[in-house]
Order: structure tokens, then sequence, then C-alpha cells
């Protein structure tokens, strides 16, 4: 039977006698057993150097070793054990000060490089409310190295914290501050919703959802507005022409009662929608077509009782395509202009200025600078904001042409939600 244990480099093996004996290089060791059988730890060590013998230290439980023991370098051990246990004494954990000669951990003093004094400052700036002697009382952290090392630790999971901070404020956040949400719709959006159970009309740059609007009783006794009718001329379509505004109302600056006393000059209405405008005469809302109906005679019917009656079923605005717009412009030849992302449609204004009714120039109510900047043959781009704005006209001028364009030929707005300041932080992550 053997039994065979190591300490340090040192191997052993059992003689026939009972007791270890080991090989260290050209020194022979022997251990013995100290009447504890079954326990390799309670060996008494006996050493032999040139056939000097000596007194190892026990592993454990083991009463002091006597002097004289050699490692395999003919070092003492006991001077090696004295070190060791005044390094554990000194509370040191073989990773600071000095290097032990002999010992079995190897220590080295390294210059503290500038990042690390960098990552000092910040822990402590992160942890600065939390002082040493409260970690020391109330965390039981007595040593320094353990209060740093917590240190660290809450700076970094401080830094965690803060990045996933701006991760999501870059998510959601900042598109939101870029871009703000808003309830727009395309007219294409708008022609989805042409059924009875969803009902949405486009009117002067406002879509409204009529689905529960279109149930009720409309029109009057000549003119009877049904469910049906209503759903088949006008759901999910521009219903502009159907409520045309006298250039009176809108432009009274430039319309004087003396010019129109009954309120009969009309720009002939165009919506965006391909609907038969002649359909619409059945319901268009304008002084003649129904001498009975004392709400249609108000010549400002639109403002005090169509859009009262509508507010409530507001979903949001028309917006449309800056690409859709240009190519009316560029290709179709047709006035559809943008200023400061507004959008008009002015091509009946330039269809009745340019007609044989324009008789002493009825039509021409814009600033003949205006009229230059909308009418440019194919120059520039749809986009005349820059042109307007270079325009050197008094305010009141300036505010009377904006008024009557906004008035009668605004239908919306441009439509950026795919522009790079929407789509900023999509590129960005």
């Amino acid at each position: 039977m053997s039994n065979q244990r190591g300490y340090s480099h040192y191997s052993a093996h059992m003689d026939e006698s009972g007791s270890t004996v080991g090989g260290f290089g050209s020194r022979n060791y022997a251990y013995q057993h100290d009447g504890a059988p079954g326990n390799p730890f309670s060996d008494q060590a006996i050493a032999t150097h040139d056939g000097a013998p000596a007194y190892m230290p026990r592993m454990a439980g083991a009463q002091p070793a006597a002097v004289g023991a050699v490692d395999e370098k003919g070092g003492n051990m006991d001077s090696y054990a004295q070190k060791a246990s005044a390094k554990a004494a000194a509370g040191g954990t073989g990773g600071e000060g000095n290097v032990i000669k002999g010992s079995h951990e190897h220590v080295e003093d390294l210059e503290t490089t500038m990042s690390r004094r960098m990552w000092v400052a910040v822990t402590w700036m992160m942890t600065c409310c939390l002082p040493s002697p409260l970690l020391s009382v109330c965390g039981r952290m007595k040593r320094p190295d353990v209060r740093m090392a917590w240190r660290e630790k809450v700076t970094i999971c401080i830094l965690i914290v803060f990045m996933w901070a701006i991760l999501l404020f870059a998510i959601i956040g900042l598109g939101l501050i870029l871009c703000p949400k808003e309830y727009v719709w395309t007219l294409d959006d708008v022609s989805g919703h042409d059924t009875p159970e969803s009902s949405y009309v486009a009117l002067r740059g406002t879509v409204y959802d009529v689905t529960d609007f279109m149930k009720q009783n409309h029109g009057t006794s000549a003119y009877t507005a049904t469910q049906d009718l209503i759903g088949l001329y006008f759901s999910g379509n521009d219903i502009n022409a159907s409520f045309p505004i006298p250039a009176r109302v809108a432009c009274p600056q430039f319309v004087t009662e003396k010019s129109d006393p009954n309120y009969l000059f009309f720009y002939p209405v165009q919506g965006a929608s391909d609907i038969d405008q002649n359909s619409q005469q059945m319901f268009q809302h304008t002084m003649n077509r129904d001498p009975t109906s004392k709400k249609l005679q108000d010549p400002s019917f639109f403002s005090k009782y169509a859009l009262p009656a509508l507010k409530n079923f507001k979903k949001g605005g028309v917006v449309w395509s800056f690409d859709w717009i240009n190519s009316m412009y560029k290709d179709q030849s047709k006035y559809w202009r943008v200023i400061n992302k507004e959008v008009f449609n002015l091509q009946p204004y330039f269809d009745a200025a340019k007609s044989g009714m324009n008789v002493n120039k009825k039509y021409n109510l814009f600033d003949s600078r205006l009229e230059g900047i909308m009418n440019q043959n194919g120059y520039g781009s749809a986009d005349v904001t820059n042109d307007w704005n270079a325009i050197g006209w008094d305010p009141a001028t300036r505010d009377s042409n904006y008024n009557c364009m906004k008035n009668l030929f605004y239908v919306g707005e441009v439509d950026d939600r795919h522009s790079m300041r929407c789509l900023f932080t999509n590129y960005m992550l």
C-alpha cells in the first residue's frame, strides 16, 4: 500500500517501515506519521540534507518546525514561513507591495497609468456621495482596496444605465424632437375610407371622418342629402368644389361691395379628386342654390355653419408629396405652388385670369409680383418660398395677398415624413 503527497515541488512515497520518503533534487526528505493514522496533514516531517536530520513544519495542526529545514535552493524554510506569516498579518494579498523572496506569490509594483488615473477620477466623481467612513461602518468594508473595488462596480452600473438612457433617447426622444408626431393624411389615405363603415373626406386642407355625420339628416327640402348619395359622391374624395367661397368674403381687401354687391364673384374651385364636378352641383353650398335655406343665404356659410358642424369630426391635415407637386408644375404645367411648406392649388385663379370672362382684369386680384413668381413658365421648382420672401412689399400688402390666397386656394401642406430630418434617427441606428 502506498500513499503520496506533495509539498511545493516535492514528491513522496511510503517506504516499507511506514515512513514517507521523498526526493527533492539532490536532497532527501522523510516524513513520519505522528500517530494519527489516515491524516496525512498530521505527519511529523523529518528531512535529511547531506545526512543531517532536520524538521519541517506540519501542514495542518503541526507544532513549529525545527530550525534547519531547507528548500530546493538551500534556503531556510523557517525564514520563508516567517516572512509569509508577516505578509499575511500585514493584510497583504500578494497583489501589492514588493516581491517577498522565496514566497509562492510574485508581486510587482507597476506605475499608475494616465487611463487608470482618469478612471479613478470618474469613479470618485460617480460615488462622491458615499464617503469612505460610511462604507467602512455600514458596508463593513474595512480595507481600502475592497471599498475601491465596490466603487468601481457601482460606477460601471451607473455608466451602463446612462448609456441605455442615451440609446432610448436616440430611438424615441430624438425622433420626436426632430420630427414631431403629426396626424396627417394623403389623398390616397382618404380614398381608402369610402364605405358606409368608414367614410372620410378632404376639405380645404383638412380631413374629416364623416361616417356618423352623414347618417344624420342633411340638405334642404329641395335637395335632400341621403347617406347613399353622400357615400357615392363624397366619401373618400376631395370636396372643395362643393363649398365655394365668395371672393368678396375670402378677399375683402380686393373685392368690395361696389364690385360684387350680391356675392356672386366665385372662382371655379377645383379639388384634386377625379370626380364628376356636375354631380357635386347637387350639394353645392352657395346662396343661389336654394333660396328657401336661410343658412345658405348667408355669404359666410362655410365659416359660420360648415366648419363648426365638422370640427368635431376632424382627423388631421392633408399632406402632399413634393415630388408629385413638382411634377404637376414641371410636367403638366399646373399651378400648384409651395410657400413655407403650405400647398396652394392656384389653377382656378389662372384659369379665370386667362379666360374671356376676365373683363377689366376682374380676376387678377393678386399683386403683380405675386403673380410673377407663380407664373414662371417651368423655371425653378414648385417651391417659391425664396421668391416670396424676396418680394419687397409692405406688411399690409403682403398679409392681404397671403390671406386671400389661403382662404381660396389652400389645399394642405408638404408631406415631410420621408425627409432626412424625420428619417435621421433611422439612418443613425
